[in-house]
């Protein structure tokens, strides 16, 4: 669905849009001694975009993320709106757009996905361990990239510089990033990500990126699989980032973080189970590594213009007791 204004000649146009997540989120508190209970909003976006000529397009969307939930004191959320992308793109073909603004930066392939079309019900819990010691707005960072498609969109390229942490003055380096990607069969060429498709492309990414910034730097790689079969789907997501804050973010000691997602659409009933495997590995044995492993259920009403999904979570602690997990959430989505 769209709400869209276009020029007399069709050459410009501006659409708004709207995401909407409700959810309700019931978790073991931390000692393992009673149950956080919150019904909240997980996400309120408000989003438009739209193109000026052939080459100029833009995006910005904003977020009032968490919006009641309740912290550790009972006091809930009452909504800080910001703006959560801003995006502008000049292409100059296929083979060469440059993106600049506030950009989702490309780590992997689960942190450059749209909320919008996330398999389960949220990103893998360590998908964006930058976006704080960098100081980035939820995996968001102020720069400026090159993007493309080669060898018949059989190749995809992302390269840029972006603020990453600032010191006293902003003396010190930019932070750069790269990504490659190969599609032996079709390729996703939007500025973000999907989470799945209902069967609709035949999809197998294999990605990978390096961040850096003086003494941090986080390799990763990552497989996506999205595949009809017969009128039903299989998707596959595998990423591994490796993070090492160095010298330059101390707060970001060196650890492994894994991430693996798998689900099966069941198209004549809109069902589709899913499972969602995170592991934190911090290479310190003093530190407790962590692992979160959630199975649900997604009802896919419409695709992703509106779906609801259940899901429930183990989420264990070197040292610490295991905790429960149940999210329940709906989404509705159009732009």
């Amino acid at each position: 669905a769209q709400c869209e204004i276009a020029s007399k000649d069709g050459k410009s146009s501006i659409k708004v849009g709207l995401l909407v997540q409700p959810q309700g989120e019931w978790i073991d508190t931390a000692d393992g001694e009673g149950t956080t209970q919150n019904l909240f909003v997980r996400r309120m976006r408000i989003l438009m975009g739209g193109k000026i000529g052939d080459k100029l397009s833009f995006f910005v969307e904003t977020d009032s993320p968490n919006l009641g939930k309740a912290d550790a004191t009972g006091k809930k959320n009452d909504g800080t709106i910001f703006m959560q992308d801003v995006i502008v793109t000049y292409a100059f073909s296929p083979k060469l757009m440059i993106d600049s603004g506030l950009l989702l930066t490309p780590n992997s392939h689960n942190s450059e996905q749209g909320a919008t079309t996330l398999l389960p019900v949220d990103y893998g819990p360590y998908s964006f361990l930058h976006s704080g010691p960098t100081g980035s707005r939820v995996g968001r960072d102020y720069g400026v990239q090159a993007r493309g498609y080669l060898a018949n969109n059989h190749l995809e390229y992302r390269l840029g510089v972006f603020q990453g942490a600032r010191e006293a003055d902003s003396r010190n380096a930019l932070r750069t990033i790269g990504r490659v990607v190969y599609y032996p069969f079709e390729a996703e060429t939007g500025f973000f990500y999907s989470g799945t498709n209902f069967g609709k492309k035949k999809i197998l990414a294999i990605g990978a990126s390096y961040d850096r910034q003086e003494d941090y730097q986080a390799p990763a790689f990552d497989v996506y699989f999205d595949w009809p079969v017969g009128k039903n789907a299989v998707t596959l997501q595998a990423d591994v980032i490796k993070y090492d804050g160095g010298t330059t973010l101390t707060t970001l000691p060196e650890q492994t973080a894994t991430l693996f997602e798998a689900s099966y659409y069941f198209s004549a009933l809109k069902l589709g189970p899913f499972l969602q495997y995170s592991n934190r590995d911090y290479k310190a044995d003093a530190t407790a590594d962590e692992t979160v492993s959630q199975v649900g259920l997604a009802y896919w009403h419409s695709n992703h213009t509106f779906n609801v999904k259940l899901g429930w979570a183990k989420l264990e602690k070197d040292r610490a007791p295991d905790r429960n997990q149940l999210v329940l959430q709906c989404q509705l989505f159009f732009f």
